[in-house]
């Protein structure tokens, strides 16, 4: 006989074989021994978790001649031509390649007659999902009103798919995928059958691999057997399943958490010459993050299938993890993933990523105004104590324009009493997306009346989200909190703030340019005024000179000196 593959050698042939879906076994063996068995199933799930097995099973237990309570006895006539696949009363066809009206035609031709030596006529339909809408449509009325003696069962994995008119008349079961532990056990028994030595973490690398899938499992396993000459270790199992390219990504990781910089272009080399996908490798990234913070959180392994050296490797990097690097470098990862997508150049997208990653506290500092912090240049307080001060040397205050600038920036960047460090804390705990989102932001103003913030144009959806959206509330909570009263918030974009300072100093100079005018009129005027009050005393000192000339010349007034022997001195204005 040929060899039969482990997934086809080792497929359940009863429900005690079926493994984590204990809750679907025993709702259909409960069904058989009370009767109440419908007219239509339809199992869903992810692939290799024994929808189409459970079919299989299920019929047997319909039509098994010896059955044993609601399980198949697997001996019988009925159930080795089940098994077998020869069993006339069992139709099993896929959806995929018989999805037209015509086959859903013949399908109802078929249930017409009755089983030929079964109870049961089954009508199995893997991936039920590809039928077209017009075959759906075609199966309404026969899926309603079926035969007493005909039932489907159909298997999918994707149900979304499939007309509601179908579900609803079908008795749903979800499958769910394989726990680490079972899968363990099986694999365990199924390699002490066929006699073939293994070591445990190359087992951990092959359930990691499948995903919860046993026929995906079963299907690694002989190849590795193969490869291995009957045997399977940590090395050949890394080497088949690319397992080298996640200790590289161990490395970068590594590399990216310890800030150790200079190593990085190095690790990306041997990236592009191993022509590791720079994708595959950014999702690796993003595991070992999301592992770290699990593992960071709870002391517990983010995984029950990891390895030895994979605790130990955790471990030494716990030190260097803290919630705030991890939340940040989440964000530079999963941005990356999306470069990529639009990138030709790929590796200097990655590159330039884990880069910036591995200087993350250098930009959370900034973000908390650790870092570059400006010196205030008032000096320090002084104790005058024990010296007297004379009430005569103490000048009046003077306010200065420029002085109040400076002061309030000041405010902003380096007061320890500002309220943005303490939000920053809170939000980084509490809600981590709210804490992605200031990233973006720029701080122009926090104090306890009032903190102003501002986002740059390509950021409108924080922008968005802060001002108005989901996040709006939870800011505002998380600022009066921190500030113990009704603090003033403003979000702008920075167009906005830059249109309202240039409006002000539009207003401020055209303010300054109509006091330039008044004053220039009120000059001039002035200047108008002392021109012709000098005009005004020329034109009346010519006047009166003129007028004594006149006088002095008058015949009368010369007579008048003659006889009376006077001399006129001066003439005065009446």
């Amino acid at each position: 006989m040929s060899y039969l593959a482990l997934a086809r050698k080792y497929r359940p042939q009863t429900f005690s074989e079926v493994l984590s879906q204990d809750f679907i076994t025993s709702t259909l063996q409960n069904a058989i021994t009370m009767g109440r068995v419908a007219h239509a199933y339809l199992f869903t799930g992810p692939r290799g978790v024994g929808k189409t097995s459970t079919a299989r099973i299920f019929a047997k237990a319909l039509n098994c001649m010896n059955p044993n309570g609601a399980a198949p006895c697997g001996e019988c006539d009925n159930c080795l031509e089940i098994t077998n696949g020869t069993s006339l009363d069992v139709i099993e066809i896929d959806g995929a390649s018989n999805r037209g009206v015509e086959e859903i035609r013949s399908l109802r031709e078929a249930v017409k007659f009755v089983p030929v030596k079964s109870k049961y006529k089954v009508i199995i339909v893997d991936e039920v999902h590809m039928l077209t809408e017009q075959a759906f449509n075609a199966l309404l009325k026969t899926l309603e009103e079926p035969p007493e003696y005909v039932i489907f069962i159909f298997a999918t994995t994707d149900q979304h798919k499939i007309p509601v008119t179908i579900l609803s008349r079908c008795q749903r079961y979800e499958f769910k995928k394989i726990t680490y532990e079972e899968m363990n056990s099986n694999l365990k028994s199924i390699l002490e059958k066929e006699n073939i030595t293994y070591e445990d973490d190359a087992l951990n690398y092959i359930i990691r691999n499948s995903d919860g899938c046993m026929r995906d499992a079963l299907s690694l396993l002989d190849q590795i057997i193969a490869y291995g000459g009957g045997k399977i270790t940590l090395e050949d199992t890394s080497y088949l399943l690319g397992i080298t390219d996640a200790y590289l990504s161990n490395d970068i990781f590594s590399a990216v958490l310890k800030e150790e910089t200079e190593l990085l272009p190095d690790l990306v080399n041997q990236i592009d010459e191993k022509g590791i996908d720079y994708k595959y490798m950014t999702e690796c990234l993003i595991e070992h993050c999301r592992n770290m913070m699990i593992y960071g959180i709870s002391d517990k392994l983010p995984r029950q299938d990891m390895t030895k050296n994979e605790e130990e490797y955790y471990s030494s990097l716990k030190k260097y993890a803290d919630k705030p690097r991890l939340y940040a470098l989440f964000q530079i990862l999963t941005k990356l993933i999306n470069d990529l997508k639009y990138s030709d150049f790929a590796r200097y997208v990655f590159e330039f990523a884990v880069i910036k990653a591995s200087n993350i506290s250098s930009i959370i500092n900034i973000l908390e105004g650790k870092n570059n912090m400006p010196v205030s240049s008032a000096p320090k307080m002084q104790s005058y104590q024990n010296s007297t001060v004379s009430s005569a040397n103490i000048s009046k205050p003077v306010t200065n324009i420029q002085e109040t600038k400076e002061e309030t920036v000041n405010n902003i960047k380096g007061s320890d009493s500002g309220i943005w460090i303490r939000i920053l804390n809170i939000v980084s705990s509490k809600y981590p997306m709210l804490y992605g989102m200031l990233q973006y932001a720029k701080l122009i103003k926090d104090t306890d009346e009032h903190l102003v913030i501002t986002f740059p144009q390509d950021r409108q959806f924080q922008y968005r989200q802060l001002k108005t959206g989901n996040l709006k509330d939870t800011f505002e909570n998380t600022v009066w909190t921190v500030s113990e009263k009704h603090t003033k918030i403003d979000i702008e974009l920075e167009k906005e703030l830059e249109d309202s300072k240039k409006k002000a100093d539009i207003e401020d100079t055209a303010e300054k340019k109509n006091y330039k005018i008044e004053s220039d009129i009120n000059q001039e005027n002035i200047k108008t005024a002392q021109v012709k009050k000098v005009q005004s005393d020329k034109i009346e000192s010519f006047a009166v000179h003129t007028m004594k000339e006149e006088v002095k010349d008058n015949n009368f007034l010369k007579m008048a000196e003659k006889e009376l022997g006077c001399h006129i001195i001066n003439i005065e204005k009446n």
